[in-house]
């Protein structure tokens, strides 16, 4: 199995209309920018994803990443709860890793991240393909302090 994640870049192909949907409009908060703030990512602007989507705290140095928001489709995938670490969550190590890698790059990069990560193990030991998008936030337009992660599981 593997589970890798790339920048995504001119010749990126998303699985998916939504995932589509969620870069264009963080493309259109950030203008000009490397990334939206986070006052400006309003949630019920993003209410038709809201089930998929997580806000991922950094912690200072950059290298642990914290839930602060977890939608309930993520939680019924992975069974995650709200201020969780993610080198904490009880999901199965190879999602774990490919989690904290797009993660990382996506703060490395300062750019989203995109993935397909195939046969994820979810709750209940159900083997699901997800597709991943992780949208940089950045309160000073220069480091990454946030991430909206989008996790949807494709058909």
């Amino acid at each position: 199995m593997t589970q890798g994640s790339a920048v995504i870049g001119e010749g990126t192909v998303l699985a998916s209309e939504r995932a589509k949907r969620i870069l264009a409009q963080w493309n259109d908060l950030r203008a000009d920018r490397i990334a939206p703030r986070r006052s400006e990512v309003d949630p019920l602007d993003l209410f038709d994803f809201l089930p998929t989507l997580a806000m991922i705290k950094i912690s200072e140095g950059g290298d642990g990443f914290q839930f602060s928001l977890i939608g309930t489709g993520l939680a019924k995938i992975y069974g995650l709860v709200t201020r969780q670490f993610v080198s904490r969550a009880a999901f199965p190590q190879p999602t774990k890793e490919a989690l904290q890698q797009a993660l990382q790059l996506c703060v490395t990069e300062r750019s989203p991240v995109h993935g397909v990560w195939p046969q994820v193990k979810a709750m209940n030991d159900v083997k699901v393909d997800i597709e991943v998008v992780f949208l940089p936030i950045s309160e000073d337009g220069i480091e990454v302090s946030r991430i909206l992660g989008y996790h949807a599981i494709t058909l």
